[in-house]
Parts: C-alpha cells; sequence; structure tokens
C-alpha cells in the first residue's frame, strides 16, 4: 500500500492525458452527426459558418486509414528504362536504345531489376563494350575510364534519387490538394505507393500523381503592371459589394477579395497574401472572367510554394506573386545541381549547372536583367524570385536566402527533377468506397465488441472478483490504447483493430499469470495479503519476458513492414504499453484497495 499514492496519480496523469487526445474525436463525431442529421442548407450554412473550428477538430482527432475512411490506393512506377534513356542525353544511340527496351522486357518476363538485366545484356552483347561511353558525371566521378559495376552502382543511386524526388514532388502536391493524414511510401527500388483517405475525385488524382513536374525560369511582372491590376481587382469587387448591398440596409459592404487576401505586399511584385486555406477562395474570386479582363495578358499570378510566416494564430501565410506569362527557360536544361555555403556568410545554397543551350540562353537572360528577379517555378508555384546580380555567362549560377540545409536540399530535389524526368506510371489502384470503409468499422466494432465480451464472461467465471477487476482494466486499457494513437498522430486501420482484438486477449494473460500465482499462494497457505504481494512479485518476470519480446516484434514489423503491416505494428506495441499499465498498476490499486482491511476476503478463483 505504500506505494499507492504515486500509482493512483499515475492513473490519473495517463486517463487524463487519454481524455485529452481523445477529446476531439469525441467532438468531431458529435459534429458530424448533427451535421449530417441538418438540412442540406442548413448544414451548407452551418459548416462554411464553422470552417476553420471543424478543420481543427479533424486535425486533432484520430485519424482513420483507408480502409476504414475510404479513399484511394495508388502504386505508381517509375519508368526506368525512360529514365536512363533522358540520363544518356545526347550521348544515346539505337545500341543503347535496344538493350534497355530488351532489358525492360526480360525484367518484366523474369520479375529481375531492370537496371541489372540492362548490364547483363549489355556486357553480353558487347564483352569489351563500356556503358561509361553513355553515361558520365564530373560530381559522382564516373568518367570514360570507370567500368561497367561502377556505372551500374552510378543508375542505381540515380534511380534511387529519382524515386526519392518523386515521393517528394507528389507529397507536395497532395499536400496542396488537401487529403488529412495521406500516407506516402516506397515499396521496392521503383515504386512510391500513395494511400488518400476520404478522396472521392479518381480522375483529379490520377492527373495529380502522373502529371510531370515542370520547372520554369520566368520575370516577374513590372511593379507599375501588378499594383495598378491590384487596385483595379480591389475596386471591381468593391464596385460588386455595393451592388449587392440591399438598399435598407445600412454600413459599407465587405469586400469579398479582401476578406480572405491582404493586398499589402512585402515588395513591389506582391499581389498581396493569405493564409493556406483561404488560398483556394482567393483563386476562385481571380478566376472569373471579369477580374481576368483587369490584370495585364501577359502577368500570371502564382503562389509561393511555402509560407513566408504564420500568424499570431499559427496561421500559415502564402504570397501572391505577378510573374510574366512568358517562360524564358525550363528546367530540361539544369544537368546538375547540389548544396553548398557561402564562405562569407556560411549560408546554405543551390548551386546549378546548365548545359551549353540552357547556358547561352542563361547569359542573354541574365545579362539583360541585372536588378531584377527570376522566378523559380514548379508545377505553378514560386519557390523563389531572387535578384539578378550580375550576367551569368558560364551556365552556373546559385540560388541564396534560404533558411535552412533542408530548404536548399529540397530545392535541388526541386531542380533536378526537371534535369532528370522520370515518367510515373499507375501500376495498381484500388478505390474504397465510403459504404465499404463505414462496413469496415461496424464490422471491426462488433468484432472487438465480441472479443471484449467473451473476454470478460471466461474472467468473471474462472476468476470470480479477480476476473472482475481485470476485466475493469482491460476497458480502461482499450481506452488507453486509443488515447496513445491520438497523442502520436497515428491512423487507425483495420489491420490495427486486428491489433487491438489481439491486445485484449494479451492484456488478460499477464492478470492469468498474476491470478494463478496468488492462488498457488493461497494453497501454500499464506494470507491473502501475502498471497498477493507473492503473486504479483512472482509473476513480473515472466510477464515482462513476454511483452518485452512481443514489444521487439512490433518494431521490426514498423521497421520493415509497409502499409497495413505498419498500422498492426503501430496498434499492437500501443496495446502492450497499455496493458502492462493497465495489468501491473491498475489491478493491482485495485486488489490492494479491496483487502486493505486484514480481515477483507476477494476471490480468484
Amino acid at each position: 500500500m505504500k506505494d499507492n499514492g504515486f500509482k493512483i496519480g499515475s492513473i490519473v496523469a495517463f486517463l487524463a492525458i487519454t481524455i485529452y487526445y481523445l477529446w476531439p474525436t469525441v467532438v468531431n463525431t458529435l459534429e458530424q452527426n448533427y451535421i449530417e442529421d441538418l438540412p442540406e442548407a442548413e448544414r451548407a450554412e452551418y459548416v462554411e459558418e464553422n470552417t476553420q473550428r471543424l478543420q481543427e477538430l479533424r486535425q486533432n482527432s484520430l485519424s482513420l486509414g483507408l480502409d476504414l475512411q475510404g479513399g484511394m490506393h495508388v502504386t505508381l512506377e517509375v519508368g526506368t528504362a525512360q529514365f536512363l534513356k533522358e540520363l544518356a542525353g545526347d550521348n544515346i544511340d539505337t545500341t543503347l536504345t535496344n538493350v534497355i527496351d530488351e532489358a525492360k522486357s526480360l525484367a518484366q518476363e523474369n520479375n529481375t531489376d531492370f537496371i541489372n538485366e540492362m548490364v547483363q545484356l549489355f556486357e553480353q552483347r558487347y564483352p569489351d563494350g563500356r556503358l561509361s561511353r553513355y553515361y558520365r558525371s564530373d560530381t559522382e566521378n564516373i568518367t570514360r575510364r570507370s567500368s561497367n559495376e561502377e556505372i551500374r552502382s552510378y543508375l542505381e543511386q540515380q534511380r534511387t534519387s529519382a524515386v526519392d524526388r518523386a515521393m517528394e514532388i507528389i507529397r507536395s502536391r497532395v499536400d496542396r490538394y488537401g487529403v488529412t493524414e495521406p500516407a506516402i511510401f516506397k515499396q521496392g527500388n521503383n515504386r512510391v505507393v500513395v494511400e488518400l483517405p476520404g478522396v472521392s475525385n479518381k480522375q483529379r488524382i490520377r492527373d495529380l500523381l502522373k502529371g510531370t513536374a515542370r520547372l520554369e525560369f520566368r520575370l516577374v511582372g513590372q511593379p507599375d503592371q501588378i499594383s495598378n491590376a491590384k487596385d483595379r481587382v480591389v475596386n471591381y469587387y468593391d464596385q460588386v459589394a455595393s451592388d449587392t448591398t440591399d438598399a435598407v440596409e445600412q454600413g459599407a459592404a465587405s469586400n469579398p477579395l479582401l476578406e480572405v487576401l491582404n493586398p499589402r505586399g512585402r515588395n513591389p511584385y506582391s499581389f498581396g497574401y493569405s493564409t493556406g486555406r483561404d488560398t483556394a477562395r482567393v483563386n476562385e474570386l481571380l478566376q472569373r472572367s471579369e477580374v481576368q479582363e483587369l490584370i495585364p495578358r501577359n502577368i500570371e499570378l502564382m503562389w509561393g510554394a511555402s509560407p513566408f510566416t504564420e500568424t499570431e494564430q499559427g496561421q500559415e501565410l502564402f504570397e501572391l506573386i505577378g510573374v510574366r506569362s512568358e517562360i524564358e527557360l525550363t528546367g530540361d536544361v539544369i544537368s546538375e545541381a547540389s548544396v553548398n555555403f557561402d564562405q562569407a556568410t556560411n549560408q546554405p545554397r543551390v548551386s546549378m549547372n546548365m548545359n551549353a543551350e540552357g547556358a547561352r540562353r542563361w547569359a542573354r537572360i541574365t545579362g539583360a536583367n541585372i536588378g531584377k528577379p527570376i522566378a523559380i517555378v514548379l508545377d505553378g508555384y514560386v519557390y523563389s524570385y531572387p535578384n539578378v546580380e550580375t550576367k551569368i555567362a558560364n551556365g552556373r549560377s546559385s540560388i541564396s536566402g534560404l533558411e535552412s540545409v533542408q530548404e536548399a536540399e529540397d530545392l535541388v530535389n526541386i531542380l533536378l527533377s526537371g534535369a532528370l524526368p522520370a515518367p510515373l506510371e499507375i501500376v495498381e489502384e484500388r478505390t474504397v468506397g465510403a459504404t465499404l470503409g463505414e462496413d469496415s468499422i461496424q464490422a471491426g466494432f462488433y468484432s472487438t465488441l465480441i472479443g471484449l465480451v467473451i473476454v470478460a464472461i471466461f474472467m468473471i467465471v474462472y476468476y470470480r472478483t479477480g476476473g472482475a477487476i481485470a476485466d475493469l482494466a482491460l476497458i480502461l486499457n482499450i481506452i488507453f490504447i486509443l488515447g496513445i494513437l491520438a497523442a502520436f498522430k497515428a491512423t487507425l486501420t483495420l489491420p490495427g483493430i486486428a491489433g487491438i482484438v489481439l491486445t485484449i486477449g494479451m492484456a488478460v494473460d499477464a492478470n492469468v499469470l498474476i491470478f494463478d500465482r496468488i492462488r498457488e499462494e493461497q494453497r501454500a497457505g499464506k494470507t491473502i495479503r501475502a498471497a498477493i504481494e507473492g503473486g504479483y512479485s512472482n509473476a513480473m518476470s515472466a510477464i515482462m519476458d513476454a511483452n518485452i519480446t512481443t514489444f521487439f516484434v512490433g518494431i521490426i514489423l514498423y521497421s520493415f513492414g509497409v502499409g497495413p503491416i505498419k498500422g498492426f505494428a503501430v496498434t499492437l506495441m500501443a496495446g502492450i504499453v497499455a496493458s502492462l499499465f493497465s495489468a501491473i498498476v491498475i489491478t493491482r490499486v485495485i486488489v490492494d484497495y479491496l483487502t486493505r482491511d486484514k480481515s477483507a476476503e476477494i476471490s480468484f478463483g
């Protein structure tokens, strides 16, 4: 009894933390049920008035996986054959093309690695031939003298890098699409698996994932053009607001554009800024035909790719930038890009090398625009627009003003994805409907409930009062598992529910060991208090051994598994932690309380 104060405090703290992290899920569930019961007109109005609050609730709620919520599962494959052709550049000929095409067929037929097949086929056909004739890289020290084995390693490295860049681009696009808790991970050496819970527009997702990233260099618009266009658009919506105001109403109507866009830009090239959740509304207002006529034809408005700051409430702010419609240069001309550091400031920067044609055009562009910014645009978003300080004649340039090494590395990935195009093809696609997701949730709930009831009845019948105590701890154990998942932003999947059901059996396993040891101690003639003390202490080693080894298995499954296996592993590990706490701490506190008087008796069957 002497340690029970600490144990009770631990139970209260654990329960309070669990309630704290699960409360948004409870509130969100109640809100969704309330919204579904509203008439359609009132529902739309309620959602619009409470958009921010509902979004925050969804973000903080326990996330449901694709199999429970419905959505899309897409597997994309990087076109390695086309990628290697592009990587060879101007050195490619019919010999390499034929080898690549045949190796692609062999790899598909034999289910083998494409690069290994290509190198082996090339060596079989041309025993004295060198692949270094086609592939060179100064940064990777791949020269004319490089062996075929070195070329193989280089190509495998480039393929891995291409897949990583593809994942980065996909993640950026999916984040912009607004999917909650997407799962994006690598499968094998050339595939990317994307799970998008809650999406319904399948064709849009296909286009979003398969679209080739396009890197562009554009000049920014003239400051007076941007300023005048901004004034005209704001005045237009002032007039719209005035025209729609009822004659009997007092006061001025609010400008719908200024409600979602602040026109005070950070510099003359900015059209304004907005919060991330309002960018879609701004786009909608600016896409109207009447508004497009007020914007010069040689100007396009594009959002910055990254937020430039946050509000006091934690909302990210994105800048709307006016760039020229004419594309000066594309990413096809970039041959290499890398991260280095400014020797004077030690700040990270990105260095780029262009091919001969790109260097010539870059010299002309930079020479004609000294002192003006050039925007670097990928997929319609501006990643930076640095000022040109001097004419660049050798095709080399650098981008400075980056906040961190990670930002510089991300920008390198963006630049290289334009230089080394790797087409993506959808090789597998599964759609889980919302109804099927609801059926899965219902089936999972019933399986958990039935398993809980059966175990609870068995424990009460076999262990009497001790069994009832174990059942109470078991219920708290399930609540703790959900709280742990919510706290760590984990996603509950159908295999995760299977993990919870498995944990139900494992949770009472510890109590079975403890109660049986207590019964043995009682048969040896010990008092109830002594038997309880001996039962808990003697069973502890077996309980810890079993749970720790299982926890290690969960770590291995999480480290090497993908998709559903990871979901199962996360729930399994959370269940082990919760079940140990429930069996060792909660049941012990209850048992000690019931036997606080020496004359008290408690039945363990």
